[in-house]
């Protein structure tokens, strides 16, 4: 007889289609800018910054197209079984982030639940 351990991860696909590649290129590089600055989960970026990591000239259409990327981003992730703090959830579903885009930044709020997600539950990760 074969006991299955409850606390027990098992990695899904969680993204129902895959990301584009500026969407790609978005995700890893917030993400290396949280490993980066060790700050916690708020970020504070310079829009220059998206412009050059997209290679996008400044317009209101290259801010239209950055915010288009980041709801890519934000399509929630359906997870089964989901252990987080001490706490399993049946079924949870989570984002990568919550912004603001402002004049001359964009504040990021990570998601801790999805960074976890990604970490420990994804077959098909991508921000590393």
């Amino acid at each position: 007889m074969v006991v299955m351990n409850s606390d027990v991860i098992i990695k899904q696909n969680l993204l129902a289609e895959p990301l584009s590649p500026d969407a790609l290129k978005l995700a890893r590089g917030i993400y290396h800018t949280y490993i980066t600055l060790d700050e916690g989960f708020s970020l504070e970026i310079r829009i220059p910054i998206f412009y050059k990591l997209l290679n996008l000239q400044p317009s209101k259409e290259s801010i239209e197209y950055i915010q288009n990327l980041l709801e890519e981003l934000n399509e929630p992730l359906a997870i089964r079984n989901f252990k987080f703090n001490g706490e399993t959830i049946q079924l949870k579903f989570v984002q990568f982030c919550s912004y603001k885009i402002g004049e001359e930044t964009i504040k990021i709020e990570l998601s801790p639940e999805y960074l976890h997600a990604q970490s420990e539950y994804m077959l098909d990760c991508f921000l590393l």
